[in-house]
């Protein structure tokens, strides 16, 4: 179980819909070969990211996650580090059936994930290399059908994942603080960060009717934004105090917005 759990094949399962949802906002839903092997390539390439994230943070992790699989002893480190080499050559091998574009662009997120777990984790950027990733496989998907409203839920996964990031470093400040990390809520305090994650997701309220009101995507999205995810952000904004129940809500969160822009 602990080779599994180190993927976090939930995160996967989520980057696989992400992928899938870039191919079909606002447009039918079909399936091709094309389609399903850039939803695979992105279930590899979010468990590469997910590994070389816990290979670099195993000193860390002792103190702000000890039950992460490399450090509780699940797995071990060599075969752990196979597993992301067959990723990245699995993934890369894949997408050259997709085009030079998607090639490319898988390219360029495995050298971010790398980037980040080595260099970036440790520097206020950190959030916002997060989420540029996670848009990214809105804009993956929507290179196999040339869809330009791709890049409207990347950019809602932007706004999104950054608050959640957050949230995450102030439940990690503890080990982060020992390992001279610099995230945002240790650079400005707890408060302060909580502030700009309450921002983002202000904002991202505010901007989720406009595909509706600009006629791109149709009532169905709407009505799942407005009965679920607009109420649902709302009470996650109120219960930013309690971090561990704020990144839950916005895990789920995201999954529902996938949905509404699935079948917007």
């Amino acid at each position: 179980m602990g080779y599994l759990k180190i993927i976090r094949p939930l995160n996967c399962a989520i980057t696989f819909i992400s992928v899938l949802c870039g191919v079909w906002v606002g447009k039918e839903i079909i399936f091709t070969n094309k389609i399903i092997f850039a939803g695979l390539v992105g279930f590899l390439v979010c468990a590469f990211g997910n590994i070389i994230n816990d290979l670099n943070d195993i000193a860390i992790d002792r103190i702000n996650n000890p039950k992460r699989p490399l450090v509780a002893g699940l797995v071990k480190k060599n075969i752990v580090v196979i597993m992301a080499l067959i990723f990245i050559i699995l993934s890369l091998s894949i997408t050259t059936v997709l085009g030079l574009k998607s090639f490319l662009l898988v390219l360029i997120t495995i050298i971010l994930l790398s980037l980040y777990a080595v260099y970036f984790k440790k520097t206020p950027f950190a959030n916002f290399i997060v989420a540029i990733i996670a848009g990214l496989s809105f804009v993956f998907g929507g290179f196999i059908t040339e869809n330009i409203i791709s890049l409207i839920p990347a950019l809602f996964a932007i706004l999104i994942h950054t608050p959640r990031e957050i949230i995450k470093d102030i439940m990690d400040i503890k080990g982060d603080t020992e390992f001279s990390v610099a995230s945002l809520p240790i650079i400005y305090g707890e408060q302060n960060a909580r502030n700009v994650a309450r921002f983002f997701l202000i904002l991202f309220i505010l901007t989720c009717p406009l595909p509706f009101i600009f006629g791109i995507l149709n009532i169905k999205y709407l009505i799942v934004v407005g009965v679920i995810v607009i109420p649902l952000t709302i009470f996650t904004i109120v219960q930013l105090y309690n971090s561990s129940r704020a990144s839950n809500l916005l895990k789920f969160i995201m999954f529902i917005g996938l949905i509404a822009f699935i079948i917007g």
